[in-house]
């Protein structure tokens, strides 16, 4: 599969967790859509590129699951919601188109954890996250916070949101080293220990009809030195906008 693939499939489960989160009570069934993303890679010599992926999902009694992945509520209060989560992960490390990145191949992964969502106030919402891979490929962690408020931009309802995530050392090496066996001429074997990316983002969903909504949502990511320094990364920061529609059944 194809890094623009894998970039535009991250956007799709991005897009839709980023939109879905805030729709735990909605009403139970089914929804699919098609989600169009951009992205500004930050690895050398990868340029943007724009395309679509489809999506489907079910929403259950205390339960979802999809191509954005698996959640099922263990603990449910009116301040808040905790869920187990299973996630799978993309990289646009799979079959890079740059020759810089020649000889390197990451393969898509899947992690468990559990997500705690707390309302501090009713249009305010705090989010961690804890996930531990489970495919066997690094064996890294990783630990998101999350604050989103919620308001009306005009007629428009939207989410506005920052946070930072934790990457262990191996999951960190995996996303933005060089491991000795991929090492060569140019490109030395980096490590770039334990990581922490923050972020600030937007996202809005805009009724069509009933059954059918228009969404789309932006993020931006900084990125530390420790993960500029790697030799396969040139860019200290990330944007990705998506927009596409979802359909309920």
């Amino acid at each position: 599969m194809s890094a623009l693939v894998y970039r535009v499939a991250t956007a799709a489960v991005f897009t839709f967790v980023t939109v879905a989160a805030h729709a735990q009570d909605g009403p139970q069934g089914f929804s699919a859509g098609l989600a169009a993303g951009i992205s500004s890679s930050p690895y050398v010599g990868e340029d943007d590129e724009l395309g679509a992926v489809p999506f489907l999902s079910y929403q259950g009694n205390g339960f979802s699951v999809g191509t954005n992945g698996v959640s099922v509520t263990v603990l449910n209060r009116p301040t808040g919601q905790l869920e187990a989560v299973l996630t799978p992960r993309f990289t646009a490390l799979s079959d890079p188109d740059s020759s810089a990145l020649q000889g390197i191949d990451r393969d898509i992964t899947a992690d468990i954890g559990l997500r705690y969502t707390w309302s501090l106030a009713p249009e305010t919402q705090v989010r961690a996250t804890l996930l531990q891979e489970v495919t066997g490929e690094h064996d890294g962690q990783e630990a998101d916070l999350q604050i989103t408020q919620s308001l009306i931009a005009g007629r428009l309802p939207m989410q506005v949101f920052a946070g930072a995530t934790w990457r262990s050392e191996e999951l960190s090496e995996y996303m933005y080293g060089v491991l000795p066996g991929e090492a060569q001429a140019g490109r030395p074997a980096y490590a770039p220990g334990s990581t922490v990316v923050p972020y600030i983002g937007a996202s809005a969903a805009f009724p069509l009809s009933d059954s059918t909504s228009l969404f789309g949502a932006v993020r931006a990511e900084f990125l530390q030195d420790a993960i500029t320094d790697s030799p396969i990364i040139d860019d200290s920061a990330s944007v990705g906008v998506q927009l596409g529609l979802r359909f309920a059944f």
